[in-house]
């Protein structure tokens, strides 16, 4: 918390012509300068005003560079100013933050800063003035805010990602006819085996690894290996192990304090899903009718085979063999549709339904229909009740209507309090976040800002803090603390992959996953060095029966800064603070309550000497560099080699 200062600031009854602002003298109004001030503040986004569910309010305000302070003017009834903490800065803003704890169910507020010059402005709900007026304040009534409340479990969370059909194959028996060798070379439809039972050999693997929450790429019946094309939500593909395999990894998971997660697309499924298969049989008077977007019926294919050269268009760049086999042998047979051949210009395969960009067997579901509504419903319900899942990783959000969302966390919420809903939405995604949809999206903007600076060196330092900085800012921090901070995944090159192989650009990247907000998201194989490029060679089998081909120190670091992660409150729960940067090296302080962390990464270059202003008594390292001392109130790190770091504690 922030100590108050003890400052005498302007009430409503002040003297027109007078203010007292931070010196606590009275000034001439002049004395206070209106300027042009940008101050950006917004009530009604939770990533500026949140609240917890420990009744700890979150503020955040965004100023231009030219404003050194911020004060919080708290009513709740008496004036109280508090000063806020300036947390980061562009060269566009400076970002301000600060935590109060909630003494009555209500208050007033607004804001004051100081300008370059040391003269002073106010802020409220009409903007920049010479003083608050009472209609201009701010009102916070807890009855009537709507409180983003996340699972506390995902605090510090560990999560493994796993593509089920390469994790690990345990029982033969369960393979497809046309199964090829584990480790085979990945191509796009064959099977490796992987399947549930494997998950649960290796959950002590994952343990040691510092993993506590399981996500899994989807389970249900299909016959293709990324199952995003489901036949039937309401089964675990037998493959896999079916649904007993599920009920004994979620019961041995939960007896090892690990979360399961399970990956759903409710946009589109398979034609062979029973609703399409009675469109495709009835046509317009399907009771059905209304969960799709038929152009043109009956609903069929539009196949030109003269055009297969040019499967580049379709994601299968240089596998024209391959398509035509997922063309002719798999999708024509498996989904009952009617094929016309045609020869005029136009995509190789042209649904005359709508489908998810285009391919045949991913039928798209309108989710403004009710039946459809209640049919996804009914599934998001189904996994947690009879299964006792701890989340749901929805596919494609974005495309599918927002208002269901608020159904799909009230049913699901209502089933189980602290499930994890998060989502795959790529760019901003505030408006899903304000604590009547999901939890928390995937971190893509994490992601690339990963990949722009440790694996292809594109940025500078100094961009990658401000970059840090806007990470940090761009959500709730209950939001934030629940994001999955991914590096790899099913759908993109690895990062190893990315950084052409530099495993010190991946520990560093590994680093920060560990010691920014949010949930450290490592894709299977990563932690012992797993290359893929582009599908389906990201997406391989794990090398069990190859542990020579292991790196065991990328794999012993991993361990250690995830366990950590786990252990250390300040990382679990800590707010965020950039303390500074070098030409390679940042800097950055996370804090909860009394407990203080440092947390310093270098990129490639070997950092001779760094001295950083700092107001701590003496430090204890925890982890890393052990090049660090603290002198004159100084934190003077010395010979910092090219991707190492350290985390040290701030003793007071």
């Amino acid at each position: 918390m922030v100590e108050t200062h003890n400052v005498e600031f302007a009430d409503d009854d002040i003297d027109a012509q007078k203010i007292v602002f931070f010196d606590g003298n009275y000034h001439n109004i002049e004395n206070v300068h209106i300027g042009n001030y940008d101050f950006r503040f917004n009530f009604s986004d939770k990533k500026f005003f949140s609240i917890n569910s420990e009744d700890i309010i979150t503020i955040r305000i965004h100023t231009e560079p030219r404003i050194n302070e911020v004060w919080l003017l708290l009513e709740e009834p008496e004036l109280n100013p508090i000063e806020m903490k300036k947390i980061g800065a562009t060269d566009r803003f400076n970002y301000w933050e600060i935590e109060i704890a909630l003494k009555l169910d209500g208050f007033k507020f607004s804001f004051a800063g100081v300008n370059e010059k040391n003269a002073g402005t106010y802020f409220g709900t009409s903007g920049i003035a010479n003083f608050i007026s009472p209609s201009e304040k701010w009102v916070f009534n807890k009855k009537e805010f709507l409180i983003h409340e996340i699972p506390d479990w995902v605090f510090g969370g560990v999560m493994y990602q796993i593509f089920p059909d390469r994790f690990r194959n345990s029982k033969d028996e369960l393979n497809k006819e046309g199964t090829v060798p584990w480790g085979s070379v990945p191509k796009r439809l064959e099977h490796q085996g992987g399947d549930l039972y494997g998950v649960i050999e290796k959950l002590d693997y994952l343990k040691d690894l510092g993993v506590n929450i399981i996500y899994l790429n989807p389970i249900f019946l299909s016959t293709s290996i990324h199952r995003y094309d489901t036949w039937d939500h309401k089964k675990v593909d037998p493959t896999l192990g079916g649904d007993d395999a599920l009920r004994e990894l979620i019961y041995k998971a939960h007896e090892k304090e690990m979360k399961i997660i399970l990956d759903c697309s409710l946009n589109h499924f398979h034609p062979q899903n029973y609703a399409f298969q009675d469109l495709i049989k009835n046509g317009e008077k399907s009771e059905f009718a209304d969960w799709f977007t038929v152009y043109d019926y009956p609903v069929r294919l539009k196949y030109r085979p003269h055009l297969l050269s040019k499967t580049h268009k379709v994601g299968w760049d240089g596998e024209e063999d391959q398509y035509k086999i997922y063309l002719e042998d798999i999708t024509f047979k498996e989904t009952n549709l009617e094929v016309e051949i045609v020869d005029d210009d136009g995509p190789i395969i042209e649904p005359t339904f709508k489908a998810w960009w285009g391919v045949p067997d991913m039928v798209k579901v309108d989710m403004t229909s009710d039946g459809a509504r209640k049919w996804a419903l009914n599934i998001a319900k189904y996994w947690v009740e009879e299964f006792d899942i701890d989340g749901w990783r929805m596919d494609v959000a974005k495309e599918i209507d927002l208002a269901f969302w608020s159904e799909f966390r009230n049913i699901t919420k209502s089933a189980k309090q602290d499930i994890l809903l998060f989502a795959e939405i790529f760019g901003d995604t505030s408006l899903w976040l304000q604590g009547d949809k999901f939890d928390s999206p995937m971190n893509y903007s994490f992601r690339e800002l990963m990949n722009d600076f440790f694996a292809h060196t594109s940025i500078t330092t100094k961009e990658f803090t401000e970059e840090l900085i806007g990470l940090y800012t761009m959500y709730s921090f209950e939001a934030l603390s629940s994001c999955q901070n991914l590096l790899s995944s099913h759908d993109v090159r690895r990062f190893l992959n990315r950084s052409e192989n530099n495993v010190g650009a991946l520990k560093s990247a590994i680093f920060l996953q560990a010691t920014f907000p949010g949930v450290a998201g490592i894709y299977y194989g990563d932690e012992i060095g797993l290359n893929g490029g582009d599908e389906p060679s990201n997406r391989e089998a794990f090398p069990w029966h190859d542990e020579e081909s292991w790196n065991n120190d990328l794999s012993t670091w991993v361990k250690e800064l995830m366990n950590l992660k786990s252990h250390l409150e300040p990382l679990k729960k800590g707010k965020f603070e950039l303390i500074g940067y070098s030409e390679t090296t940042v800097a950055y302080r996370r804090y909860y309550n009394s407990e203080s962390l440092i947390c310093v990464i270098n990129r490639d270059t070997l950092l001779q000497e760094w001295k950083i202003k700092n107001q701590s008594k003496e430090i204890d390292l925890i982890w890393g560099h052990k090049g660090i001392e603290y002198k004159n109130n100084e934190i003077i790190i010395k010979n910092l080699a090219p991707y190492s770091g350290a985390i040290f504690k701030e003793i007071n």
